[in-house]
């Protein structure tokens, strides 16, 4: 007996309602896949626990993920047990039980690994799914439905259930209310402003050449730009940071300086070292004991606080750390990011920002304070491309490249110079 006309026969709908968010569609792939899953991990799994986690997250990413199985060569099955394959190669690594490259776990060999462990499945008895994980999936199934009711982050993103607090309601739909005004003044009012402002300059009228001046505006010239300000690099040689307060001590400056594309001043002379940052050190600290979150530093230390009764809360992400359950949560829950990334790679439009960089005086790049968690990511799995977008370039490089030319020109000669750009050594 074989799993394979039942899954066949229901993949690809539950795959299509998933891609639709309809919570739906969860729950028909866990029913339809879980069985078969569940009979290949434990063909490379002795403990429960580990075939509980590879099941429960292969088929989460396979939800997030659904969009990505319609551009796929792979048929649904072959799709679905390729992202089996890269959950495996992640825990079996941790485990010790395969050599570590040093590297991600590569997409093509996920891909044969896929076919593989599908071929395999369909020789495989079914098992169906324990207590523990089937309230597990339960579980996510009624986080999904929970998910539309709850209120967004300020700026607008759903929040996690789980780590959801309806104390936090007031205050969040407070500062959406705030979030939300200050966006319509600048729709209505601000951007229209600079966005005629900034066509004025692209013309090089010499009546806006004060524009320049005073450092045109950002938003303006990004959504002239666009994907040309994107470019692609080795994340691990982006070792250089910057700090808004040091950069800008005063805060009137600062301010002005995030809605600026060109940045003047010493703002690229103090040297951060992203590996120093917390960023950094949290996602090493996960992803080294990702097989017992409980036993981070980080776990440690968010249940300190807890206990101290000081829990981590934010209502700008919708969660709130008071108990030991939703701290294990949050862990689980950045390290399923990291699996979305090694099984899928380095998705640009992630997130709510794109992974920003700032051009120094030289011609080099330095990080900025967008995208930092997932770069960090990318850095640990060791991801061999990013792409990251320029938000800002030092005054004296911008002159330098564009020889006191202006509007369509001088924006021609700043995306050849780009291209050159390199992100700047320790």
């Amino acid at each position: 007996m074989t799993s394979s006309p039942s899954l066949s026969q229901v993949l690809l709908p539950a795959l299509e309602a998933s891609r639709a968010g309809d919570a739906r569609g969860f729950q028909a792939l866990q029913r339809a896949a879980a069985p078969s899953l569940l009979a290949v991990a434990q063909r490379f799994l002795s403990e429960a626990r580990h075939v509980d986690d590879v099941t429960h997250d292969t088929l989460m990413l396979a939800w997030q993920n659904a969009h990505c199985q319609a551009k796929s060569e792979l048929s649904p099955e072959g799709w679905l047990f390729a992202v089996l394959a890269s959950r495996l190669h992640s825990l079996l690594t941790a485990k010790g039980a395969l050599a570590s490259s040093g590297g991600v776990f590569d997409p093509i060999p996920a891909q044969r690994q896929g076919a593989a462990l599908w071929q395999l499945a369909q020789t495989l008895a079914p098992v169906p799914p324990g207590e523990a994980l089937s309230r597990r999936l339960e579980q996510r199934l009624q986080d999904l439905r929970r998910a539309p009711g709850l209120p967004l982050t300020p700026t607008g993103e759903t929040v996690h259930p789980p780590l959801y607090d309806r104390r936090l309601r007031r205050r969040m739909l407070r500062s959406r209310v705030a979030y939300q005004a200050k966006m319509a003044f600048q729709h209505a009012l601000g951007r229209p402003f600079e966005d005629f402002l900034f066509r004025r300059w692209q013309r090089n009228r010499e009546a806006c050449r004060t524009l320049e001046q005073q450092g045109l505006p950002r938003r303006s010239l990004e959504s002239a730009l666009g994907e040309r300000l994107d470019l692609e690099i080795d994340p691990r040689r982006l070792v250089r940071g910057f700090s808004y307060p040091d950069g800008f001590p005063d805060r009137l400056e600062r301010r002005k300086a995030s809605n600026l594309f060109l940045w003047e001043g010493d703002w690229d002379r103090p040297r951060h070292y992203l590996a120093d940052s917390g960023h950094v050190r949290f996602i090493q600290d996960i992803w080294r004991h990702r097989l017992a979150p409980e036993e981070s530093d980080t776990f440690q230390q968010l249940e300190a606080s807890r206990l101290s009764g000081n829990p981590m809360r934010s209502h700008h992400r919708g969660m709130l750390l008071d108990s030991r359950e939703r701290i294990l949560e949050y862990l689980r829950l950045y390290l399923l990011y990291m699996e979305d990334m090694a099984c899928f790679g380095f998705d640009a439009g992630a997130g709510k920002d794109r992974l920003g960089v700032a051009v120094d005086r030289r011609g080099q790049l330095i990080k900025i304070n967008k995208g930092l968690h997932r770069l960090a990511m990318a850095q640990v799995l060791g991801l061999p491309r990013i792409t990251v977008r320029v938000r800002s370039v030092h005054r004296a490089w911008w002159d330098e490249q564009t020889r006191d030319c202006g509007g369509e020109e001088a924006l021609e000669r700043l995306v050849s110079a780009l291209r050159r750009c390199t992100p700047a050594p320790e």
